[in-house]
């Protein structure tokens, strides 16, 4: 799920896997996303983000996929969940959390059976937990000692690091999600789905640089 990127390198946009060319959920009627408000159904960004992507019965996805090279976001570009609009709320009506207990407990069942809910030492946010990586992890003493990865806010660590900073509505349904590698970031559950990614791995990322 974290191995989504998206390329801008190419200027043939034509070639470039977006909700609106690629996507089932592409309602042609409205011109949108069947499933989400407020979606850019050209941006290839936010379809690299987006859990719900279903491939087109016609389209052949990697062949698609290998007309274009993937790089991504220049570092001086900021697609980071302190911004709530990075992630896109379900069609419906807004849950209504009257007596919230987050972040001491979640609002909202996370439908996942690995995933662990994570309170901050200071008490102040609240995210699941969801570890892919098999390899021994030990805690970085602050975000800034941490190993970082493709974005300032992915980096390797058995729990975030940084309050997410959502609305209260979706407070409970953010995950910090930790890839093979060890990378964690956050992400948006829907429905025990990983939904949305903060940042995607760009496909020529070298942990090198």
């Amino acid at each position: 799920m974290l191995k989504l990127v998206v390329d801008n390198s190419n200027g043939n946009k034509k070639n470039m896997i977006t909700c609106r060319n690629a996507c089932d959920l592409f309602d042609y009627n409205t011109e949108s996303c069947s499933i989400k408000n407020n979606v850019n159904v050209d941006s290839p960004y936010e379809t690299s983000r987006c859990g719900h992507f279903l491939n087109k019965a016609s389209m052949n996805y990697e062949e698609l996929n290998s007309n274009f090279r993937f790089s991504l976001i220049g570092d001086e570009d900021d697609f980071l969940i302190d911004d709530e609009e990075i992630f896109h709320e379900l069609i419906g009506t807004k849950a209504s959390i009257k007596q919230s207990t987050y972040p001491l407990n979640p609002d909202f069942p996370s439908k996942r059976d690995d995933a662990k809910w994570f309170v901050s030492p200071d008490g102040q946010y609240g995210c699941w937990i969801i570890n892919m990586s098999k390899k021994p992890m030990p805690l970085p003493i602050n975000i800034e000692q941490a190993e970082k990865g493709w974005n300032k806010n992915v980096y390797k660590s058995p729990i975030p690091l940084h309050d997410h900073k959502t609305s209260l509505t979706l407070a409970s349904k953010v995950a910090w999600v930790i890839d093979e590698e060890g990378y964690g970031q956050y992400c948006l559950l829907v429905n025990g789905k990983i939904s949305t990614i903060s940042s995607p791995k760009p496909y020529n990322w070298n942990k090198s640089k």
